[in-house]
């Protein structure tokens, strides 16, 4: 991807606009803020959303603190399709993801977490391409990174907040067996 073009995504992203982007996924929505793209999707408003990161060390800069098994499955899986359900600074908890592909470059150039979701009307389908996406969401969007996203399948997440290892979404690359061979834990 053009850095120009990521610098644009960016000075967007700054003025508080959502960006459409293909990402190792599905193609998603990103924002500097949860609401815009819960507004979007037509979600709840208090609905938690992961925040993409660059690198595991600014994923992790968000959490209270970080187990063992979090460490162990950002080695093995990121950058990729895994989301990390921490304990937030502050309290509450915090999903966190250090992606693949073109959404990349758009984290460097805005220099900081961004806000994502699959680019689909609350409930619908993830769309797997740009011309999958619904008319209202694209219209809604401020801008359009171009590319094509990888797997089509969403993310897996694993909560490891509250001390406990939980497989909440599987995926063909993280089964609950995968899960326990790679933390030594419980399948989920």
């Amino acid at each position: 991807m053009k850095t120009a073009f990521c610098e644009e995504a960016a000075r967007v992203l700054r003025g508080g606009g959502v960006v459409l982007v293909p990402t190792e996924t599905v193609v998603g929505l990103v924002a500097a803020e949860a609401g815009p793209l819960n507004e979007i999707k037509g979600s709840d408003p208090g609905k938690p959303l992961a925040l993409l990161c660059v690198s595991a060390e600014e994923a992790f800069s968000l959490a209270a603190e970080v187990p063992p098994p979090a460490r162990t499955l950002a080695e093995a899986l990121w950058p990729g399709p895994l989301t990390l359900v921490l304990d937030r600074r502050g309290g509450g908890t915090v999903g966190v993801r250090v992606p693949d592909g073109a959404v990349v470059g758009v984290l460097r150039a805005y220099g900081g977490p961004l806000y994502a979701t699959s680019a689909n009307p609350s409930g619908g389908p993830a769309p797997r391409s740009l011309g999958e996406v619904e008319e209202d969401v694209a219209a809604a969007v401020d801008l359009v990174v171009e590319g094509e996203p990888g797997s089509g399948e969403a993310s897996a997440v694993v909560d490891l907040s509250g001390g406990k290892t939980r497989l909440l979404r599987a995926t063909e690359g993280l089964t609950g067996e995968t899960l326990r061979k790679l933390t030594g834990g419980p399948p989920g």
